[in-house]
Parts: structure tokens; sequence; C-alpha cells
């Protein structure tokens, strides 16, 4: 039986990618707190033991400093926990075990999209210690990068999806601001993590896309949750996200071309709306 191993796996993508993976293999989990191991990523020697003890032959890397503004706020810890982390695990694997690194979307430019895998240029801290986390992955045959964006219902207590905010916040009929200029191509984290699944364990290696096929802006997504939803949008105001000057600097189209995916998967993607329609 195959053993499969998720670091990270107390954040909003583990639990769903326990599900999926439970499917093909015997599963554990690491976190720094909680899983059935508990690991900091960022010590060589845990890592060591950690590999040493869980045996994997297949790995999925979720562990991240993934808060925008914080890695903007404390860059050398961002680095550690996003590239080291990487490295260490990447020197302790053996060559046959494959290794998913989740990345994500903040390593394109601020320019249009939607791009291609080759298109990268981080414009914040966040953006670029996931892209040299990227690096320290491909530095053994067998890693493949995913660079994704994902929404869905929570599984772990204390953490919040952007759906599970926006749902609590129209519900509660609160006042937000829907971005009109911030553009993505989420997946819906059920799909995310059954095509992350499958992508490894079909042996798919390298750097690939993984987002909806079309992509929107922040704004139309939450009106399509609600309409899906039926929840109330009168406190709702489309406006710009440059207008909020405390937070990083993000790049404002970040709509990912998927096509290389598909075509190695031979398997189209979902819209965006037929994701918004698994809420």
């Amino acid at each position: 039986m195959t053993n499969i191993l998720i670091t990270g796996g107390t954040g909003l993508l583990g639990p769903y990618l326990r599900k999926a993976s439970d499917l093909v293999g015997r599963t554990t989990v690491s976190g720094r707190r909680g899983g059935d191991f508990s690991c900091d990523l960022t010590e060589s020697a845990a890592v060591r033991a950690l590999v040493a003890a869980a045996r994997p032959d297949l790995v999925f890397h979720c562990a991240a400093m993934t808060n925008v503004d914080g890695c903007e706020l404390e860059p050398g810890r961002a680095q550690t926990v996003n590239r080291d982390a990487v490295r260490f695990l990447a020197d302790e694997l053996p060559e046959d075990v494959v290794l998913t690194y989740f990345s994500t979307d903040q390593v394109y430019p601020d320019n249009a999209g939607s791009h291609n895998e080759s298109d990268t240029g981080p414009v914040n801290a966040y953006g670029r210690t996931k892209y040299e986390g990227e690096l320290a992955a491909l530095n053994r045959k067998n890693s493949l990068v995913l660079r994704v964006n994902f929404f869905g219902p929570s599984l772990t207590v204390g953490r919040k999806s952007l759906s599970d905010w926006l749902v609590e916040n129209l519900r509660a009929r609160n006042a937000i601001t829907l971005f009109t200029d911030s553009l993505f191509s989420p997946l819906h984290l059920e799909t995310l993590a059954t095509l992350s699944v499958d992508a490894a364990t079909s042996g798919l290696c390298g750097v690939y896309n993984l987002g909806c096929r079309d992509g929107a802006s922040k704004s139309d997504f939450a009106f399509a949750l609600a309409d899906h939803l039926g929840l109330p949008t009168d406190m709702a105001r489309p406006g710009l996200s440059t207008t909020v000057t405390s937070r990083a600097h993000r790049a404002k189209d970040l709509r990912m071309n998927i096509e290389r995916f598909e075509k190695a998967m031979r398997r189209p993607m979902p819209t965006l709306l037929e994701e918004v329609a698994r809420l």
C-alpha cells in the first residue's frame, strides 16, 4: 500500500487532501501542533526524523506561511517557512518519492492574465518566498509544483476560507467591499484535492497551474456565491483594491492559464460557476 504524507495537514487544504488520499493509500498528517506527527519543518533534524518515521512514497507539502501581509512584515520568517522547509524536505526524501509542492498564483507579476507557467514575477514577500520554495522542490527529479487558489468550507476549527468569510458577512448583512479589480481563478477545495492526488499518483512532474477554466473578479465571484446560496447582498458594494492602502502590494490579475494541466491530465477544468455550484 502507498504511504502518503501530508505536511501542514491541519490547514485549509490538508483535510480535503486526506479524504482524497485515503482512497489511494495509507495517509498520515504532520503539523507544527497536531496531526499524526508533530514536526517543525524549519528544523532539518526534525524533518529527517519525520521522513524516517512516516516512510512516505508520496508527499503533499501544504505547510506554509500564507498570510500575505504577515509575510511582508516578517520576510525572514516567510523565507524560513516557505523556502527553507521545502529545501530540508527535498534533501531528506529518497529519490523515488514523489513530492507535490503547493504554490500560489501570487508568483505572477502585476500585469494582465491569464498567466502561463513561465510568466513569473512576484510582487510581494509571500510570492517571492513561495517561488523560492518551488525552486527548492524542483531541485529533485520527482517533484510536482501546483500553483493554486481555492475556496470552500473550512474543515479546520479556527480557519476560514474566502468563501467562509463571504458567507458569514453576507448572511450578517455586514458592510463589505468586493474588489472589482482583483481577478483570480480558484477551485473548490474538494476539486483541488481530488485533482492533486490524481496528478501525483499519475507520475506528473514539473510546474502546472491548477485552477478553474475562466476566472473572474472577486466581486463577481462573491455575487455568484450569494446568488447560488440565496444570501443578501444589499450591504455589499463593488470597489477597488487600491483603496486599501494598508495591505501588502498584490498583483491584480492572477487568472491562470490551465491548458498545460488539461493537456497533461487529458481532462477539462471546470468553470468558476461550476465550482461555486459545489458550495
